[in-house]
């Protein structure tokens, strides 16, 4: 590869980067939740989502489970 073509890959590999960051989402961000007086703040409710979902994971660990004991049982016979 030449130097002239490398020069032109960059700088075309330039103009589509910044062509693709000018193209931003419309959509405007969002206000941050106020930091509540802990000192872990936004931290202290993320116990309570893992909380929340552990049932749902649960479940779908012994889905799972249950589709490989009947998968061994199957291929065992």
């Amino acid at each position: 590869m030449t130097n002239k073509s490398r020069n032109c890959s960059v700088l075309s590999l330039a103009l589509v980067a910044s062509l693709l960051a000018a193209c931003g989402s419309e959509q405007k961000p969002t206000e941050p939740s106020p930091v509540k007086d802990t000192a872990f703040g936004d931290m202290a409710g993320t116990v309570d989502k893992a909380r929340a979902v552990e049932g749902q994971v649960q479940d779908s660990k012994a889905a799972i489970d249950r589709a490989l004991d009947q998968n061994e049982n199957s291929t065992a016979q």
